[in-house]
Protein backbone atom coordinates (compact mmCIF):
# COMPACT_ATOMS: atom_id res chain seq x y z
CA UNK A 1 0.00 0.00 0.00
CA UNK A 2 1.03 3.49 -0.94
CA UNK A 3 0.52 6.56 1.41
CA UNK A 4 0.06 9.85 -0.56
CA UNK A 5 -0.05 13.32 1.13
CA UNK A 6 -0.94 15.99 -1.12
CA UNK A 7 1.42 18.88 0.95
CA UNK A 8 1.76 21.61 -2.03
CA UNK A 9 -0.63 24.36 -1.29
CA UNK A 10 0.09 27.60 0.90
CA UNK A 11 -2.07 27.71 3.11
CA UNK A 12 -3.97 31.14 2.42
CA UNK A 13 -6.22 31.10 5.45
CA UNK A 14 -3.30 30.95 7.87
CA UNK A 15 -1.43 33.51 6.32
CA UNK A 16 0.43 35.65 8.16
CA UNK A 17 2.00 32.42 9.47
CA UNK A 18 2.37 30.92 6.50
CA UNK A 19 4.49 33.30 4.71
CA UNK A 20 7.47 31.92 6.18
CA UNK A 21 6.24 28.06 6.40
CA UNK A 22 4.24 25.09 5.37
CA UNK A 23 0.69 25.43 7.54
CA UNK A 24 1.98 21.58 8.38
CA UNK A 25 5.32 22.88 10.38
CA UNK A 26 2.76 25.22 12.73
CA UNK A 27 4.44 23.66 16.61
CA UNK A 28 1.41 23.08 18.67
CA UNK A 29 1.50 20.61 21.72
CA UNK A 30 5.79 20.40 21.37
CA UNK A 31 5.35 19.16 17.90
CA UNK A 32 5.01 20.17 14.32
CA UNK A 33 1.38 19.49 12.87
CA UNK A 34 3.22 17.05 10.52
CA UNK A 35 4.75 15.07 13.08
CA UNK A 36 1.51 14.49 15.06
CA UNK A 37 -0.35 13.46 11.86
CA UNK A 38 2.99 10.73 11.05
CA UNK A 39 2.52 9.68 14.60
CA UNK A 40 -0.80 8.29 13.74
CA UNK A 41 0.43 6.83 11.18
CA UNK A 42 3.12 4.81 13.00
CA UNK A 43 0.76 3.12 15.15
CA UNK A 44 -1.47 2.40 12.18
CA UNK A 45 1.15 1.37 9.14
CA UNK A 46 3.92 -0.88 9.46
CA UNK A 47 7.27 0.48 9.23
CA UNK A 48 8.90 1.26 5.81
CA UNK A 49 5.73 1.94 4.31
CA UNK A 50 6.30 4.19 1.24
CA UNK A 51 4.87 7.75 1.24
CA UNK A 52 4.66 9.73 -1.39
CA UNK A 53 5.00 13.57 -0.62
CA UNK A 54 3.30 15.45 -3.34
CA UNK A 55 5.40 19.26 -3.13
CA UNK A 56 5.28 22.52 -4.19
CA UNK A 57 4.86 25.80 -1.31
CA UNK A 58 8.23 25.62 0.72
CA UNK A 59 9.52 22.02 -1.17
CA UNK A 60 12.80 22.32 0.23
CA UNK A 61 11.81 22.77 3.81
CA UNK A 62 9.13 19.70 3.92
CA UNK A 63 11.57 18.06 2.26
CA UNK A 64 14.69 18.70 4.56
CA UNK A 65 12.88 18.80 7.74
CA UNK A 66 10.62 15.13 7.28
CA UNK A 67 14.03 13.39 5.54
CA UNK A 68 15.66 14.66 8.80
CA UNK A 69 13.21 13.62 10.72
CA UNK A 70 11.03 10.63 9.63
CA UNK A 71 13.05 8.59 7.17
CA UNK A 72 14.01 5.94 10.41
CA UNK A 73 10.21 4.91 9.90
CA UNK A 74 8.87 5.66 6.70
CA UNK A 75 10.66 5.40 3.38
CA UNK A 76 9.72 8.74 1.66
CA UNK A 77 9.37 9.83 -1.57
CA UNK A 78 9.34 13.25 -3.05
CA UNK A 79 7.02 14.80 -6.07
CA UNK A 80 6.85 18.40 -7.31
CA UNK A 81 3.38 20.00 -8.34
CA UNK A 82 4.16 22.91 -10.42
CA UNK A 83 2.67 26.22 -9.64
CA UNK A 84 -0.31 26.91 -11.73
CA UNK A 85 0.56 30.58 -11.34
CA UNK A 86 1.41 33.46 -9.07
CA UNK A 87 -0.22 36.15 -6.99
CA UNK A 88 2.40 38.65 -5.47
CA UNK A 89 5.01 36.00 -5.85
CA UNK A 90 2.55 33.53 -3.76
CA UNK A 91 1.87 30.67 -6.05
CA UNK A 92 -1.34 28.97 -6.43
CA UNK A 93 -1.75 24.71 -7.59
CA UNK A 94 -4.41 23.20 -9.57
CA UNK A 95 -5.51 21.35 -6.53
CA UNK A 96 -5.67 18.04 -4.69
CA UNK A 97 -6.79 16.01 -7.64
CA UNK A 98 -3.81 16.74 -9.65
CA UNK A 99 -1.33 16.40 -6.81
CA UNK A 100 -2.55 12.73 -6.35
CA UNK A 101 -2.37 12.37 -10.38
CA UNK A 102 1.56 13.14 -10.07
CA UNK A 103 1.69 10.01 -7.98
CA UNK A 104 0.89 7.85 -10.97
CA UNK A 105 3.69 6.36 -11.60
CA UNK A 106 4.30 4.84 -7.80
CA UNK A 107 1.39 3.51 -6.82
CA UNK A 108 -0.80 2.83 -10.11
CA UNK A 109 -1.48 -0.84 -9.81
CA UNK A 110 -1.47 -0.91 -5.64
CA UNK A 111 -3.83 -0.03 -3.05
CA UNK A 112 -3.53 3.86 -1.99
CA UNK A 113 -4.16 5.75 1.29
CA UNK A 114 -4.52 9.66 0.70
CA UNK A 115 -4.53 11.66 4.26
CA UNK A 116 -3.82 15.86 3.98
CA UNK A 117 -1.51 17.83 5.98
CA UNK A 118 -4.08 19.51 8.13
CA UNK A 119 -6.09 17.06 9.45
CA UNK A 120 -5.46 15.08 12.39
CA UNK A 121 -7.87 12.60 14.00
CA UNK A 122 -7.91 12.03 17.42
CA UNK A 123 -8.02 8.48 17.04
CA UNK A 124 -5.63 6.55 14.72
CA UNK A 125 -6.22 5.15 11.00
CA UNK A 126 -6.60 1.58 11.93
CA UNK A 127 -10.16 1.27 11.81
CA UNK A 128 -10.08 2.62 8.47
CA UNK A 129 -7.90 -0.18 7.35
CA UNK A 130 -9.87 -2.99 9.19
CA UNK A 131 -13.09 -2.06 7.42
CA UNK A 132 -11.45 -2.41 4.26
CA UNK A 133 -10.52 -6.05 4.62
CA UNK A 134 -13.43 -6.89 6.54
CA UNK A 135 -15.48 -6.14 3.62
CA UNK A 136 -15.29 -6.76 -0.09
CA UNK A 137 -15.26 -2.96 -1.07
CA UNK A 138 -13.42 -0.82 -3.59
CA UNK A 139 -12.07 1.70 -1.24
CA UNK A 140 -13.26 2.86 2.18
CA UNK A 141 -14.24 7.30 2.66
CA UNK A 142 -13.21 8.44 6.50
CA UNK A 143 -16.11 10.54 7.53
CA UNK A 144 -17.73 12.23 10.54
CA UNK A 145 -20.65 13.64 11.43
CA UNK A 146 -20.44 17.60 11.63
CA UNK A 147 -23.44 20.10 12.32
CA UNK A 148 -21.99 22.44 9.59
CA UNK A 149 -21.68 20.18 6.52
CA UNK A 150 -21.63 22.25 3.59
CA UNK A 151 -18.20 23.54 4.41
CA UNK A 152 -16.60 19.93 3.97
CA UNK A 153 -17.18 17.13 1.02
CA UNK A 154 -20.17 15.37 1.71
CA UNK A 155 -21.66 11.38 1.17
CA UNK A 156 -24.87 9.52 1.06
CA UNK A 157 -25.15 6.15 1.91
CA UNK A 158 -27.78 3.73 0.95
CA UNK A 159 -29.22 1.31 3.87
CA UNK A 160 -26.00 -0.86 3.60
CA UNK A 161 -23.40 1.64 3.92
CA UNK A 162 -22.30 2.01 0.60
CA UNK A 163 -21.69 5.83 -1.34
CA UNK A 164 -24.33 6.41 -3.29
CA UNK A 165 -23.93 10.50 -3.46
CA UNK A 166 -20.52 12.25 -3.05
CA UNK A 167 -20.52 16.51 -2.77
CA UNK A 168 -18.11 19.09 -2.83
CA UNK A 169 -19.35 21.56 -0.25
CA UNK A 170 -23.35 21.30 -1.45
CA UNK A 171 -25.22 24.52 -0.68
CA UNK A 172 -28.24 22.69 1.08
CA UNK A 173 -26.65 18.85 2.04
CA UNK A 174 -28.43 16.09 2.73
CA UNK A 175 -26.41 14.16 5.07
CA UNK A 176 -23.51 15.57 7.67
CA UNK A 177 -21.62 13.15 7.30
CA UNK A 178 -18.31 14.90 5.95
CA UNK A 179 -15.48 13.30 4.45
CA UNK A 180 -13.07 13.80 7.21
CA UNK A 181 -8.87 14.00 5.82
CA UNK A 182 -8.62 10.42 4.30
CA UNK A 183 -9.53 7.84 1.56
CA UNK A 184 -8.19 4.27 0.83
CA UNK A 185 -8.64 3.16 -2.64
CA UNK A 186 -7.97 -0.37 -3.46
CA UNK A 187 -5.90 -1.61 -6.09
CA UNK A 188 -9.17 -2.59 -8.25
CA UNK A 189 -9.88 1.03 -8.70
CA UNK A 190 -6.81 2.86 -8.94
CA UNK A 191 -6.12 2.30 -12.24
CA UNK A 192 -9.51 3.89 -13.22
CA UNK A 193 -8.85 7.00 -10.44
CA UNK A 194 -5.49 7.51 -12.11
CA UNK A 195 -7.50 7.43 -15.75
CA UNK A 196 -9.97 9.76 -14.50
CA UNK A 197 -7.67 12.18 -13.17
CA UNK A 198 -6.07 12.49 -16.16
CA UNK A 199 -8.95 13.23 -18.26
CA UNK A 200 -9.66 16.03 -15.27
CA UNK A 201 -6.20 17.19 -15.65
CA UNK A 202 -6.79 18.67 -19.67
CA UNK A 203 -9.71 20.74 -18.26
CA UNK A 204 -9.03 24.48 -18.40
CA UNK A 205 -9.16 26.17 -14.80
CA UNK A 206 -10.81 29.45 -14.63
CA UNK A 207 -11.56 32.03 -11.89
CA UNK A 208 -9.60 29.89 -9.45
CA UNK A 209 -11.10 26.92 -9.97
CA UNK A 210 -9.14 23.59 -8.90
CA UNK A 211 -9.43 20.30 -9.92
CA UNK A 212 -10.41 18.56 -7.16
CA UNK A 213 -10.75 14.61 -5.78
CA UNK A 214 -14.47 14.39 -4.85
CA UNK A 215 -15.94 14.65 -8.36
CA UNK A 216 -13.83 11.63 -9.47
CA UNK A 217 -14.48 9.86 -6.40
CA UNK A 218 -18.63 10.17 -7.45
CA UNK A 219 -17.30 9.43 -10.83
CA UNK A 220 -16.09 6.00 -9.87
CA UNK A 221 -19.49 5.34 -7.72
CA UNK A 222 -21.60 6.11 -11.36
CA UNK A 223 -19.52 3.25 -12.79
CA UNK A 224 -20.02 1.06 -10.33
CA UNK A 225 -17.45 1.12 -7.74
CA UNK A 226 -18.33 0.49 -3.90
CA UNK A 227 -17.16 2.78 -1.47
CA UNK A 228 -17.72 2.18 2.30
CA UNK A 229 -17.44 4.65 4.93
CA UNK A 230 -15.43 4.80 8.39
CA UNK A 231 -17.27 6.55 10.66
CA UNK A 232 -14.85 8.39 12.97
CA UNK A 233 -16.50 9.14 16.43
CA UNK A 234 -13.53 11.05 18.30
CA UNK A 235 -12.82 14.80 16.89
CA UNK A 236 -10.62 15.42 13.43
CA UNK A 237 -8.89 17.90 13.90
CA UNK A 238 -9.39 21.07 11.32
CA UNK A 239 -5.57 22.95 11.27
CA UNK A 240 -6.59 24.84 8.64
CA UNK A 241 -8.00 28.12 9.87
CA UNK A 242 -6.74 29.81 13.03
CA UNK A 243 -9.69 29.59 15.06
CA UNK A 244 -9.65 25.59 14.12
CA UNK A 245 -6.06 25.38 15.11
CA UNK A 246 -6.90 26.89 18.75
CA UNK A 247 -9.85 24.72 19.42
CA UNK A 248 -6.96 21.60 17.67
CA UNK A 249 -4.35 22.81 20.10
CA UNK A 250 -6.86 22.35 23.07
CA UNK A 251 -7.95 18.98 22.25
CA UNK A 252 -3.87 18.24 21.81
CA UNK A 253 -3.30 19.86 24.77
CA UNK A 254 -6.07 17.61 27.05
CA UNK A 255 -4.91 14.40 25.43
CA UNK A 256 -1.01 14.87 25.98
CA UNK A 257 0.60 13.41 28.66
CA UNK A 258 2.81 15.59 30.35
CA UNK A 259 4.94 13.99 33.33
CA UNK A 260 5.66 17.31 35.59
CA UNK A 261 1.95 18.92 34.88
CA UNK A 262 2.90 21.82 37.07
CA UNK A 263 5.96 21.77 36.24
CA UNK A 264 7.70 21.87 39.57
CA UNK A 265 11.22 21.31 37.94
CA UNK A 266 11.23 23.82 36.01
CA UNK A 267 10.40 26.06 39.07
CA UNK A 268 13.13 24.58 41.03
CA UNK A 269 15.70 25.34 38.24
CA UNK A 270 14.78 28.88 37.65
CA UNK A 271 13.63 28.53 34.27
CA UNK A 272 9.97 29.57 35.92
CA UNK A 273 10.38 32.55 38.68
CA UNK A 274 7.42 34.19 40.71
CA UNK A 275 4.72 32.47 38.19
CA UNK A 276 1.40 30.13 37.98
CA UNK A 277 0.67 28.00 35.36
CA UNK A 278 -2.59 26.15 35.41
CA UNK A 279 -2.47 23.45 33.16
CA UNK A 280 -2.92 22.17 30.75
CA UNK A 281 0.31 24.11 29.10
CA UNK A 282 2.58 22.78 27.66
CA UNK A 283 6.45 24.58 27.64
CA UNK A 284 9.40 23.62 25.44
CA UNK A 285 12.94 23.87 25.85
CA UNK A 286 15.13 27.11 27.41
CA UNK A 287 12.17 28.43 27.78
CA UNK A 288 11.81 31.02 30.79
CA UNK A 289 8.92 32.35 32.71
CA UNK A 290 8.72 35.36 34.83
CA UNK A 291 6.10 37.37 36.86
CA UNK A 292 3.21 35.64 34.55
CA UNK A 293 0.14 33.46 34.62
CA UNK A 294 0.18 30.99 32.07
CA UNK A 295 -2.81 28.34 31.15
CA UNK A 296 -4.67 26.85 30.25
CA UNK A 297 -4.04 25.13 27.32
CA UNK A 298 -1.07 27.34 26.08
CA UNK A 299 1.55 26.05 23.83
CA UNK A 300 5.18 27.66 23.90
CA UNK A 301 8.21 26.55 22.07
CA UNK A 302 11.31 26.21 22.62
CA UNK A 303 13.73 28.96 23.86
CA UNK A 304 10.85 31.68 24.60
CA UNK A 305 10.97 34.11 26.96
CA UNK A 306 7.53 35.37 28.85
CA UNK A 307 7.64 37.93 31.19
CA UNK A 308 4.61 39.60 33.31
CA UNK A 309 2.51 37.81 30.84
CA UNK A 310 -1.16 36.74 31.36
CA UNK A 311 -2.03 34.13 28.70
CA UNK A 312 -4.98 31.47 27.86
CA UNK A 313 -6.22 29.66 25.05
CA UNK A 314 -2.79 30.55 23.06
CA UNK A 315 -0.18 29.30 20.84
CA UNK A 316 3.47 30.97 20.85
CA UNK A 317 5.85 30.19 18.65
CA UNK A 318 9.83 29.25 19.03
CA UNK A 319 12.01 31.84 20.05
CA UNK A 320 8.97 34.31 21.03
CA UNK A 321 9.86 37.47 23.16
CA UNK A 322 6.73 38.76 25.32
CA UNK A 323 6.72 41.26 28.05
CA UNK A 324 3.52 42.69 29.57
CA UNK A 325 1.52 40.85 27.52
CA UNK A 326 -1.99 39.76 28.08
CA UNK A 327 -3.88 38.05 25.82
CA UNK A 328 -6.31 34.93 25.12
CA UNK A 329 -7.27 32.92 22.08
CA UNK A 330 -4.04 34.34 20.04
CA UNK A 331 -1.21 32.82 18.01
CA UNK A 332 2.26 34.28 17.68
CA UNK A 333 4.70 33.40 15.36
CA UNK A 334 8.39 31.99 15.74
CA UNK A 335 10.48 34.88 17.03
CA UNK A 336 8.16 37.28 17.22
CA UNK A 337 8.92 40.34 20.14
CA UNK A 338 5.39 41.90 22.03
CA UNK A 339 5.32 44.49 24.79
CA UNK A 340 3.35 46.69 26.51
CA UNK A 341 -0.33 45.04 24.70
CA UNK A 342 -3.91 44.61 26.47
CA UNK A 343 -5.25 42.05 23.60
CA UNK A 344 -7.34 39.08 22.41
CA UNK A 345 -6.90 37.45 19.55
CA UNK A 346 -3.81 38.73 18.71
CA UNK A 347 -2.74 36.71 15.40
CA UNK A 348 0.92 37.62 14.06
CA UNK A 349 3.58 36.23 11.78
CA UNK A 350 7.13 34.78 11.97
CA UNK A 351 9.80 37.79 13.32
CA UNK A 352 6.98 40.28 13.94
CA UNK A 353 7.74 43.69 16.43
CA UNK A 354 4.81 45.13 17.82
CA UNK A 355 5.00 47.25 21.09
CA UNK A 356 2.73 49.90 22.18
CA UNK A 357 5.24 51.81 24.68
CA UNK A 358 6.25 53.96 21.91
CA UNK A 359 3.79 53.99 19.61
CA UNK A 360 5.43 51.48 17.06
CA UNK A 361 4.23 49.13 15.27
CA UNK A 362 5.73 47.10 12.48
CA UNK A 363 4.63 43.76 10.18
CA UNK A 364 1.41 42.46 11.73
Amino acid sequence: MWLICPIASVGRRLQPFTYSKPKAFIKIAGKRIIDHILIKLKNTFPKETNICFIVGYKKRQITEYLKKNHTDYFTLHFVEQEPLGYEADTPFFSGIGDAILLAKDYADNDDIFVFFSDRLPMEDYSQVLLNFHEDISDGVINVRQVTNPKFYGVVEIDENGIVTTIVEKPEMPKSNLAVSGSYLLGMSVTPRLFQLLEEQNKIPLENGQEHEITPIIQKLVEEGFKFRINEMKREILDFGRPESLLNGNRLLLSEIKIPDPTYEKLIKSGNINDSKIVPPVFIGKNTNISDSVIGPNVSIGDNVSLKKCILSDSVIGDGAKLKRIISSESIIGDYSTLEDLIKKSITIGDSSYITTSNNQTNQL
